[in-house]
């Protein structure tokens, strides 16, 4: 028992009060990088570490050696394991069972009490570090929220020498970061070309395909294609090793600012609304074509418009007509439009930030289940 004692002078002083009975426990080795337990498995046993060090990888703490391991599984009204333990070195350990465990408490009330409060300081330290990582998590999501909405344009009037027109969007994620997005660029000097998009899925990837979609899509109308041309070579290019298959919804237009003429095409999106100078907006017809990122050489739906001045056109991805309630009812294409007619002879600023209260009144307390996105734009050709 020299051996015993020998390890007992490295315990921590929680745990130097007591004197493990290693001769009635099981001893056990391990190589670098084996797995004792993963966190949520069945707490059937408890380790006393003779020799090295085992870290518990999702709160990045090591535990070395005349320490015990897996009492909080023990402990836990669950019966689970409350964190992973990977060898990090060679270790050698004492083990007792679930029931051993009971019955020795049982003999020893002292010995019971003395880990029990060792487990409680453990828990609290896990807990803070725990704490620790989520915050630094939630820091990074905020910081890739910013860079986010740093790629939309957010500054309006976007174009104040610009008279033929006034445009204005938002975009709300419904986690930190999100899919959808908006654009609107010049594309020369009197066509105008804005788009709106929904990524598949949420959060960072989501995020990540938008840059990628959105990045795509202006510097191929750049180069002055045709709208149609712009969305099908994009769905070209993202298709290729498209792992995660992912893909992205999009409405795209070119603006003829002297004629009014709107050149569209419809990946897969939910169609605009389109209000005529004093009359109700009403659902654009146009064809449904296919999403991007899917199925390489897949064709957009395309089209054209002719706007006249005092029109407006709204914009939306489907977390606008998807919002639910607290009764999971639909916000609906219907109610969108109901809705939209109240606001004929709002500006568009105000056609988008009453539409987003009206969604945030009906959802009441219902968590935002999808990023929600609109763009609206009034023409008003030139002037003169």
């Amino acid at each position: 028992m020299d051996t015993d004692n020998k390890n007992a002078k490295t315990d921590p002083p929680a745990q130097q009060a007591y004197s493990w009975p290693l001769a009635y426990m099981k001893k056990e080795t391990y190589k670098e990088g084996d797995v004792l337990f993963k966190k949520g498995d069945k707490a059937d046993k408890m380790f006393y570490i003779a020799k090295g060090v085992i870290m518990l990888p999702e709160i990045k703490k090591s535990i070395n050696a005349g320490q015990v391991i897996g009492e909080m599984g023990i402990f836990s009204p669950y019966n689970e394991r409350t964190a992973s333990a990977v060898c990090q070195e060679d270790v050698e350990v004492y083990t007792m069972g679930r029931d051993e465990v009971i019955k020795f408490f049982g003999q020893d009330p002292n010995l019971a009490i003395t880990l029990i409060q060792t487990s409680f300081k453990r828990f609290i330290e896990n807990l803070r570090r725990e704490t620790e990582a989520k915050e630094r998590i939630e820091s990074e999501l905020r910081i890739a929220r910013d860079i986010q909405a740093s790629m939309l344009p957010r500054t309006f009037p976007p174009f104040p020498d610009r008279s033929e027109f006034e445009i204005f969007a938002l975009m709300e994620p419904a986690k930190e970061v999100g899919g959808d997005f908006y654009d609107f660029f010049f594309v020369d000097k009197n066509k105008l070309c804005f788009l709106i998009g929904d990524v598949s899925g949420k959060g960072v990837p989501a995020a990540l395909f938008m840059s990628i979609s959105k990045t795509l899509l202006k510097n191929e109308a750049l180069r002055g294609l045709s709208v149609k041309d712009v969305v099908d070579r994009v769905n070209n290019i993202l298709c290729p090793d498209n792992q995660l298959c992912m893909f992205v919804t999009v409405f795209c237009i070119i603006l003829d600012l002297t004629t009014g003429e709107m050149e569209f095409s419809n990946g897969g999106h939910n169609p605009p609304l389109i209000c005529g100078n004093g009359r109700c907006f009403e659902f654009v017809n146009v064809p449904k074509g296919c999403v991007l990122g899917a199925i390489e050489n897949s064709k957009s739906g395309s089209g054209k418009l002719t706007l006249r001045p005092g029109d407006v056109i709204f914009l939306y991805t489907d977390g606008v007509t998807e919002a639910m309630n607290p009764k999971n009812e639909l916000f609906s294409d219907g109610r969108l439009k109901d809705s939209l007619a109240k606001l004929t002879e709002k500006s568009v600023t105000e056609i988008a930030q009453v539409m987003r209260e009206e969604l945030r009144v009906y959802a009441q307390d219902a968590p935002q289940s999808d990023d929600i996105t609109m763009l609206v734009l009034k023409y008003y050709g030139k002037k003169g």
